[in-house]
């Protein structure tokens, strides 16, 4: 890849964000030799796998928020995001700054908290300002076990894609369990996902098909990879859809 590149990790809790922040950034310093920097964006994170480069929690913490002002630990982590928020001008220089060919952005546990609040559209776009930024949108196959689910999960990624901005490629973590390997093979074939999902009943069944269709939009210019924090495996097919959607989008060449 050419130039620094920010990719930010984002997803539902529980999905492995912070371990796969992690993992692909070990695979590529061992196997790249790329130099990684590495940013926690989670103020209400206990410990970190990584060293982190950047660390949110010098600036304010859930728990600190909590002992301080009295808030339960939802109304701490809203509070937090507002407050960084109002630092994040500053946020985004400190990571522009950093001497690194990537920065691995791994965002707070509750999705909504980056996403569906300012502060991660604001941060992206401080960020595109200068330099290629890129998301890594993360289903877990325990939230999409029914096939209406992960219809619904995958269409997140094209939801992700709207509100950043910016450049948007899904992956199926944890592919090392089980019902990761039924999920992978219903994203290889669309026909059988659309027949499963007609089964089931109700509006949720009915929205479901009409997000398989912009799932299936979505696969024809993208594919979808399978990755594990936990054995590294995909850690290649990351890399390699992370650089077709930069192609893409015109910021490689």
């Amino acid at each position: 890849m050419v130039g620094a590149l920010n990719i930010i990790f984002i997803g539902p809790a529980g999905c492995g964000k912070t371990s796969l922040t992690a993992a692909f950034g070990r695979w590529l310093e061992e196997e790249l030799g790329l130099r990684v920097s590495y940013i926690n964006l989670d103020p209400g994170a206990l410990t970190l796998p990584y060293e982190a480069s950047y660390d949110v929690r010098d600036l304010i913490t859930v728990e600190k928020l909590m002992r301080e002002e009295g808030l339960g630990p939802n109304g701490a982590m809203i509070r937090a995001a507002e407050i960084i928020d109002e630092r994040i001008q500053e946020i985004a220089e400190k990571i522009s700054s950093m001497d690194s060919d990537l920065r691995l952005i791994d965002t707070p546990g509750q999705m909504e908290l980056f996403l569906f609040r300012p502060m991660g559209p604001r941060l992206t776009e401080a960020l595109l300002r200068v330099s290629p930024s890129i998301a890594v949108y993360i289903s877990d196959p325990s939230l999409a076990s029914e096939s209406s689910g992960l219809a619904i999960s995958l269409s997140m990624a094209m939801i992700s894609w709207l509100r950043l901005n910016a450049p948007t490629v899904p992956v199926i973590n944890k592919v090392d369990e089980p019902e990761a390997q039924r999920i992978s093979k219903l994203l290889l074939d669309l026909g059988s996902l659309r027949e499963r999902v007609s089964m089931e009943r109700g509006l949720v069944a009915d929205l479901a098909l009409r997000y398989i269709e912009l799932v299936d939009d979505l696969s024809k210019s993208m594919r979808i990879v399978g990755v594990s924090a936990k054995t590294g495996e995909g850690m290649d097919s990351l890399y390699d859809i992370i650089h077709e959607a930069l192609c893409e989008c015109g910021d490689l060449t």
